[in-house]
């Protein structure tokens, strides 16, 4: 299976843009109405100078996203927070071309010595071809200054996408990673429960490969609550044309959770909403992720959306990135 749909940029030298907007609408499949939500008057000015935002991740009210916002014109990703670039590459090491796709929770974790309050795991890669992508780990006591403890997650060097867009839970405690797996074979998500106490000296405790029979996971992001786990993903086939990479509608899921490791290999999901074309008003649909507190829990019914459309060349398309909230 080819793994170019996924979120990961080809670089590019030049680019014009024209600007978008609209407005998203989020449909659940249950019975609750749609509920509009306006985007915001920095979707045009974005654009114009060349700005894209997609990825985010929620913690406790904040955001951190994906962004070239440090370099307006140029694709170069970054993980950014409140408009500041917060984490780039590293010269010379795993991650040196590329760092995106953040996830952040609260702990207690330790690396170098030094106590730490937040855990991020991230995509970087020192490819140009969107192949061997890897997931990392930083740490940090402000959301603001982080310092990078290393790989985690190395890619299968098959010449395929690798692993990344990672998803990180603190259920009481017990740190779970999930990511994405594109590899000669196939495409998937895993999950591994962790042992983060010494960043230094990582236990691995099992690793389970989340399965739906709605589809293949890739792309996911997941939330906990009282007995209960959810999770938004991709939705497969993606349609053609210059944005074939990416999907045109993103899924959400629910289903019962005992919070064990074991449990999470063949979780009942039941799909219960669905967000494209027809409700946001726009191509593609990616890169969710829900509000969630500082563990990961479910703060409020809260998805952000990265969206897309195709405008022109591929090139125009990435400035189209953005994400919004949508309620459910």
């Amino acid at each position: 299976m080819k793994n170019k749909f996924f979120t990961k940029k080809r670089l590019i030298r030049s680019i014009e843009v024209i600007a978008i907007s609209g407005y998203f609408i989020f449909c659940s499949l249950s019975n609750q109405p749609p509920q509009q939500v306006t985007l915001d008057d920095e979707e045009v000015p974005l654009a114009r100078i060349g700005v894209y935002k997609y990825c985010p991740t929620s913690i406790d009210g904040d955001i951190l996203y994906c962004s070239n916002e440090a370099t307006p014109g140029e694709v170069k990703d970054g993980i950014c927070f409140n408009g500041e670039r917060v984490l780039t590459t590293t010269s010379g090491a795993w991650d040196s071309v590329q760092v995106c796709d953040p996830t952040v929770i609260e702990g207690n974790f330790s690396y170098d010595g030094e106590d730490y309050r937040y855990l991020m795991a991230y995509l970087g890669c020192a490819t140009y071809d969107c192949t061997a992508n890897e997931v990392g780990f930083a740490v940090s006591n402000d959301l603001t200054s982080w310092k990078k403890t290393g790989r985690v997650v190395a890619a299968t060097r098959d010449g395929h996408w690798g692993v990344g867009q990672p998803s990180l839970i603190n259920y009481d405690g017990k740190i779970f990673l999930f990511y994405t797996s594109g590899t000669a074979s196939k495409t998937t998500t895993y999950v591994e429960e962790l042992d983060c106490a010494d960043l230094g000296n990582i236990q691995r405790l099992g690793k389970k490969q989340i399965t739906c029979s709605y589809d293949f996971i890739s792309n996911a992001d997941f939330a906990y609550d009282d007995g209960m786990i959810y999770m938004t993903c991709d939705t497969h086939p993606f349609p053609g044309g210059k944005l074939d990479f990416i999907s045109s509608k993103q899924s959400v899921y629910s289903a019962s959770w005992d919070g064990s490791l074991d449990a999470l290999e063949s979780v009942p999901w039941d799909r219960i909403a669905q967000i494209g074309t027809e409700t946001t008003g726009h191509e593609r649909n990616h890169n969710g992720c829900f509000a969630r507190d500082e563990y990961g829990r479910l703060a409020s019914r809260t998805l952000y959306v990265s969206t897309a459309d195709e405008i022109g060349s591929w090139s125009d398309n990435l400035y189209t990135y953005r994400f919004t909230a949508v309620e459910f």
